[in-house]
């Protein structure tokens, strides 16, 4: 046993000394963790601040949530994700989901400026009833569940497999568009589960990958290894997009699919928006094309305001939050429901507890919610079903909430 501490206290000792960045970040009062070299004040993202630095750090010109040293700059361009792309595919329409087709645009203004405890008091007035916990599984991924030590992924991937089934969207027969796909792990588990309850004809069956980010380990080839000893072999198609320039008919223009359904897991921000406005500004309502839409919505806090569908912009200001610094405060408290370490002795933010930020969060968020099935209701009419609700419990997953439109 001596032996082993004497093995434990060497390793320990030899363990290089590591150097935290002495940068203090303004919003939260705390220093950066990130690591610097031992010769420099700070982390190299922090170096701009550096003023006694004989090497210059510049923001990126193509995108300035990144820095990168002077003297690289010329070979930066080159190969910087942000640079713009000289070739697109054919459905690339630039800005295309940024409006939405005949509706007008309605544009908050400063408007006049109020202390966060006048946007709580708003808050306060609104009242929600419970959304209904829809819990549901697949078989088809009890493999997976066994397979899988965490399996806090495969819980909600099943549960939202369970729910396309319980809803009448889970087919063989069905071309599945998944937004912000990104490695296109739930598109493999959907077509897991198709494939375990397989029966008739797999015409028009396959999957759109739709991710503006660049990924590795993709599941794309996984779905046809997947499929082939079912005599299988669904279309897989993959575009690196931003859903703000995505024209879906052009998109869906050699797939002629029977019936499309989209689908996502934790779909973030102002994506939710742009994917529905993308799935509006198509012919897919109109043919009577789009079978229907499961996401499961995440991040509101990072929603931006101008893609906000215009019905949405109604719902909100008709509840006062009329104001790009209203609709600053609510996404403020949107980021409070997602810590669920709640304790009431912890007073903090002008005399809120931890628990009473929780619940102002969840609030919030549910106003977001709210102001996209208020928006769709508006569109859409009595021909589709709009429906919000819990899909999983909170101990699997903090973004717990999903959107569906079903055909009534």
């Amino acid at each position: 046993m001596a032996d082993l501490r004497e093995v434990k206290r060497q390793k320990l000792e030899q363990k290089p000394q590591t150097y935290q960045c002495e940068y203090i970040i303004p919003k939260k009062s705390k220093r950066c963790r990130m690591l610097r070299k031992k010769s420099n004040k700070y982390c190299s993202e922090h170096m701009i601040h550096d003023t006694s630095s004989t090497k210059k750090r510049i923001p990126c010109p193509l995108n300035q949530n990144h820095t990168i040293w002077e003297q690289d700059l010329s070979s930066h361009l080159e190969k910087c994700n942000a640079r713009p792309r000289d070739d697109h595919d054919p459905w690339y329409v630039e800005n295309i989901n940024h409006t939405l087709n005949s509706s007008a645009e309605i544009v908050f203004d400063s408007g006049p400026v109020h202390d966060e405890d006048y946007y709580r008091k708003l808050v306060d007035k609104i009242q929600f009833d419970p959304l209904e916990m829809r819990v549901c599984e697949h078989q088809g991924l009890v493999p997976q569940l066994l397979e899988k030590t965490n399996q806090k992924h495969v819980i909600q991937q099943s549960s939202l497999i369970g729910n396309l089934r319980r809803l009448g969207l889970l087919a063989n027969d069905n071309f599945y568009m998944e937004f912000g796909c990104g490695k296109g792990e739930l598109s493999r588990y959907v077509n897991q589960c198709v494939l375990h309850d397989l029966s008739g004809t797999t015409e028009n069956y396959g999957f759109g990958l739709i991710d503006r980010g660049t990924n590795r380990l993709k599941a794309d080839n996984k779905i046809l290894q997947d499929s082939a000893p079912f005599c299988v072999k669904p279309v897989v198609k993959r575009s690196k997009i931003d859903i703000k320039h995505l024209n879906v008919d052009k998109f869906l223009e050699d797939i002629h699919p029977k019936q499309v359904v989209a689908i996502s897991k934790h779909l973030c921000g102002a994506a939710t928006d742009l994917t529905l406005k993308s799935l509006l500004n198509s012919s897919l309502f109109n043919n009577e094309k789009l079978g229907g839409v499961l996401i499961a919505m995440c991040c509101r806090h990072v929603c931006l305001q101008d893609e906000f569908l215009p019905q949405s912009k109604e719902y909100l200001s008709s509840i006062g939050f009329n104001t790009s610094q209203s609709i600053k405060a609510l996404k403020k408290m949107v980021s409070w429901g997602v810590n669920l370490n709640v304790d009431t002795r912890d007073i903090v933010d002008a005399g809120l507890n931890s628990k009473q930020r929780y619940e102002y969060g969840i609030k919030a968020r549910r106003i977001i919610d709210e102001s996209r099935v208020y928006a769709l209701k508006s569109i859409l009419g009595n021909k589709y079903n709009i429906e919000t609700f819990w899909y999983v419990d909170t101990d699997t997953t903090k973004e717990n909430v999903c959107l569906s439109i079903t055909r009534n």
